[in-house]
């Protein structure tokens, strides 16, 4: 894996368990789940994670197209 196989998406947060996230690509998008073990994800503001905040998904190339991100 190099660095250039790895992206930075804007989205917006939705919920997240132990395994997973839940995000959406704007506020009327389909909300999609990602495996925590396959991405991180931050507050854009770097404050809490919060149902409807702005924050910032980094995962592979790969993970991001299957789920339809890129």
């Amino acid at each position: 894996m190099t660095r250039s196989d790895i992206h930075d998406l804007t989205v917006i947060y939705q919920h997240a368990t132990e395994r997973a996230v839940c995000i959406r690509e704007t506020e009327d998008s389909p909300a999609i789940w990602i495996p925590l073990s396959q991405c991180e994800i931050e507050a854009r503001d770097k404050g809490d994670l919060r149902r409807g905040c702005i924050a910032i998904l980094t995962a592979q190339e790969s993970v991001l197209t299957e789920k339809g991100l890129i």
